[in-house]
């Protein structure tokens, strides 16, 4: 099995289990920052065990503890409640936040979580197989793949390498992997690519061919093609139309 990877910048978060070992690599030259926030195993059992609980049972405090929740370990696009909540605690624990405010905001981070895994079970639906352990298993493995793709779109990988990283075979994670992104892996890191080298284009002052290097395309042909069939303009024409 190859060692997942993960790329986490200011777009994006990386949500994993309690029980999930870790390495952190910042991987740039620059000053940055990293916030990561931590929820104690008890703390996301209790709200779990309430939040299926009937207003009845909370007024009477006769709740069953229902043991954590299993979140699917993925990166997500900074939007929606999540990303709000993340983006105010950072600025606030920079300065100073009183103890209720914070009881406040761990409270509504933690709901704000548990109601985006539980639309990920509705992505979930989308894959075929008639168990719901299956789909959820086999959408974990996927996640896990798309986001070895994002931290290594410049690589020329293979099917196999892709295979090893999902523990799929490989004609499994091709049928799959279009069916929940709608794009094959070739047509992901294809975007993810184009994606990258749009942002070089505009933002930098690398020439076309170095950008076309530093994506992952060793042929500026090619690179010029998927450029513009996805932007809609050549790199060089993109670039003096910035100007």
């Amino acid at each position: 099995m190859k060692q997942r990877e993960y790329e986490v910048d200011k777009t994006n978060y990386l949500i994993l289990n309690e029980c999930t070992k870790y390495r952190l690599t910042i991987d740039t030259q620059n000053e940055t920052e990293s916030f990561c926030t931590f929820f104690a195993p008890e703390f996301i059992s209790k709200m779990v065990s309430e939040i299926c609980a009937t207003d009845e049972q909370l007024l009477d405090f006769n709740i069953k503890y229902e043991q954590g929740i299993r979140l699917f370990e993925r990166n997500y696009r900074h939007n929606g409640v999540v990303s709000q909540l993340l983006n105010f605690g950072r600025t606030k624990f920079a300065h100073s936040m009183e103890d209720l405010e914070k009881d406040e905001w761990y409270q509504q981070l933690l709901y704000a979580v548990l109601e985006q895994n539980s639309r990920a079970y509705f992505d979930t639906e989308q894959l075929v197989s008639k168990r719901k352990s299956t789909r959820e298993e086999l959408y974990q493995r996927l996640c896990f793949v798309k986001d070895y793709l994002d931290c290594n779109y410049s690589r020329n990988l293979r099917l196999s390498d892709l295979s090893a990283v999902g523990l799929l075979s490989e004609n499994h994670l091709l049928r799959n992997f279009k069916q929940l992104f709608g794009l094959t892996p070739f047509q992901y890191i294809s975007k993810k690519r184009i994606q990258e080298a749009k942002r070089q284009v505009l933002e930098t002052n690398k020439s076309i061919k170095d950008i076309a290097l530093d994506v992952g395309y060793s042929s500026f042909g090619n690179f010029s093609s998927y450029f513009k069939s996805i932007v809609g303009l050549a790199p060089v024409d993109l670039r003096k139309g910035d100007i």
